[in-house]
């Protein structure tokens, strides 16, 4: 099985790894390894570009309203207390069409309460295999928000939703997480 990928964009992800690894050396303490693992569930909203259909098959991978669930690992870095930035990579099931995606995630908590608001914002690539055989990618965004508990400074949980739209389809997305 050999995926059409967009080499630019992994280019993009390991130079962007590079300097975060980079600036975490240079800034020593100030700067915490941290990472999140989460599961969602996306719920169907709309496809957005719709295609005359001309032939048997489709030019869409989802063309029916179908929900999906995804399964992240974020990997990152804590800045401060309010700041997290990572990159990712997630399995994702959308009834039948499964690939993966590789993303760069921004958390923003905003207060330093056990309890507290959070605001998210994730672009990426996604990867997808069709029913007919097909492979397709699509860059696609998110953006959540949430409520973040932390159970001790280096351990907590979150829930959030939020829209995400990826190959020209728009789902409501609602997941749930540990940061450790």
């Amino acid at each position: 099985m050999k995926l059409n990928y967009n080499k630019n964009f992994f280019k993009k992800v390991l130079l962007a790894a590079a300097i975060i690894l980079i600036m975490s050396d240079s800034l020593k303490a100030q700067i915490k390894y941290s990472a999140k693992l989460e599961a969602g569930h996306l719920y169907y909203g709309t496809q957005l570009i719709r295609y005359e259909r001309t032939e048997n098959y489709s030019e869409d991978f989802i063309t029916e309203e179908r929900d999906g669930n995804e399964i992240n690992l974020v990997n990152g870095l804590a800045f401060n207390k309010f700041l997290f930035a990572g990159i990712g990579i997630g399995y994702l099931n959308l009834s039948g069409t499964k690939g993966f995606t590789a993303s760069l995630d921004t958390e923003l908590l905003v207060s330093r309460k056990k309890l507290s608001p959070l605001i998210n914002f994730k672009i990426g690539q996604s990867f997808l295999k069709n029913d007919m055989g097909r492979n397709k990618s699509s860059t696609f965004g998110e953006f959540e928000f949430g409520l973040n508990y932390r159970f001790i400074p280096v351990l907590s949980t979150y829930v959030k939703a939020g829209i995400q739209i990826t190959q020209n389809t728009s789902f409501l997305a609602v997941r749930g997480g540990v940061r450790f």
